[in-house]
């Protein structure tokens, strides 16, 4: 085999790496930006509209050279009550958690510059299902991201989704003393059935059942209490191969050619 195809087997085999691990994000990140003050430059909070569930938490972060007020409501009606995050001096911080009460379109902006508004669409996670944000983070270019649902007496600290064997990999965490299930609520968007296996700390196990609910596969994959990995092997993820995977496959290849290069350079004639 010559040299350069070695570099691009090689240069392949570093794309298929997953990316880094996503982590579970309860916090709903919205950002002031430098300008925001200034009405010329018709600037809002970012992203001026989001989702989030029940028990989340807004985190507003002012990136700003000036002291910001945000407020829930809107600058119609007036603030409503929910919340007042006081003056906000530059890289200060102020969060709220998410209440049933909240459920809806949540309304908040800005008491000093108010054509800063924004909006939260808030939902009930159902049954009591715990949520896991921006899964899909680690793949592609990163914009398609999903919101995965789960019921289980561990908690999913990361979400990695694997484009070479098509997989969702999950980390748990927790105690506890007797066998359960991890129940799974998968968009079809982020991995499609049917479903080749399940893996359950690196061993295969066909002992898990699935079901259909309108755009959402439903995985219930008993698990014991000494279990930490769960892996989901399906027949396509999100985006299998996107702008970030090209640019590393490129530095790859140049990366390898160009040492190839110098070290025949150096060899004695």
């Amino acid at each position: 085999m010559s040299v350069y195809k070695i570099a691009i087997a090689a240069s392949v085999l570093v794309m298929l790496i997953p990316m880094a691990a996503h982590s579970f994000a309860s916090n709903i990140e919205i950002d002031i930006h430098t300008g925001s003050a200034d009405p010329n430059q018709h600037l809002t909070f970012y992203p001026p509209s989001s989702s989030a569930y029940v028990g989340d938490t807004l985190e507003f972060g002012n990136g700003d050279t000036v002291p910001h007020e945000v407020v829930s409501g809107t600058p119609q009606d007036g603030p409503d009550g929910k919340f007042d995050s006081g003056m906000l001096n530059p890289g200060q911080y102020f969060s709220y958690k998410l209440t049933e009460y909240d459920v809806g379109t949540f309304k908040f902006y800005d008491k000093t510059y108010p054509w800063m508004i924004g909006t939260v669409l808030v939902q009930e996670a159902p049954g009591g299902y715990k949520v896991l944000h921006n899964v899909g983070a680690d793949v592609g270019d990163g914009k398609t991201v999903f919101d995965l649902q789960y019921q289980s007496p561990k908690n999913i600290i990361s979400a990695t989704v694997g484009t070479k064997d098509k997989s969702l990999n999950l980390v748990l965490v927790g105690q506890t003393t007797q066998n359960s299930n991890l129940v799974l609520r998968l968009p079809t968007g982020l991995i499609s059935p049917p479903f080749f296996g399940v893996q359950l700390d690196g061993v295969f196990t066909k002992n898990f059942t699935e079901t259909s609910e309108q755009g959402i596969e439903v995985l219930t994959i008993p698990i014991t209490p000494l279990t930490e990995q769960v892996s989901i092997v399906g027949t396509h993820v999100v985006p299998e191969f996107g702008p970030v995977a090209a640019i590393v496959l490129a530095s790859s290849i140049m990366a390898i050619i160009l040492l190839t290069r110098f070290t025949q350079a150096r060899r004695p004639v």
